[in-house]
């Protein structure tokens, strides 16, 4: 049975405008200095790859249970007990590969949010797997761009811009 240790805390959060910058200034091949990378962004660069690393642990079966749970609030048709557990395995099977930090509150919202086809509410009704795929995955790919950027740019960074603190930057 799948452990809940490996569902993350909290959702995932997108990194701040300033890592952002960061992020689209070493992909542009800007130089980075000392100045452009002060202490405090570095540790946010630091935690936002911890919660990074969390957020890309493999789903499991648990996770989206508790996710489609919380869906079936919000759509017309849920299914019933008797056939609850059956769709939880069908899209876990089908969206395994999907990261659990993908699993939040906002793709919950991206799949209500649909809009109608052919004057039939999508988001109103529940997921077909591969229906919930389609919307899981830009978040899955969010979190995979972030995470490489987030290695890209602490692999790049000096070893004394890496280890720096606040105190030993102040001194600099």
């Amino acid at each position: 049975m799948p452990t809940p240790a490996h569902v993350p805390a909290r959702p995932y959060t997108p990194p701040s405008p300033a890592l952002r910058a960061i992020f689209a200034a070493q992909a542009a091949g800007v130089p980075l200095i000392r100045r452009d990378v002060p202490p405090d962004l570095i540790t946010a660069l630091q935690a936002h790859a911890q919660s990074l690393h969390t957020a890309l642990q493999p789903v499991t079966e648990l996770h989206v249970a508790a996710w489609l749970k919380k869906l079936g609030q919000l759509v017309t048709n849920p299914p019933g007990a008797a056939h609850a557990a059956a769709q939880c395995r069908a899209i876990f099977e089908v969206c395994a590969d999907i990261p659990a930090g993908a699993w939040g509150p906002e793709a919950r919202l991206a799949w209500t949010r649909q809009p109608p086809r052919d004057d039939y509410p999508v988001g109103a009704r529940w997921p077909c797997p591969n229906e919930l795929r389609t919307i899981l995955l830009p978040f899955a790919n969010a979190l995979r761009r972030d995470a490489a950027s987030s290695r890209t740019l602490l692999a790049c960074l000096p070893t004394s811009l890496r280890d720096q603190t606040p105190t030993a930057h102040a001194a600099a």
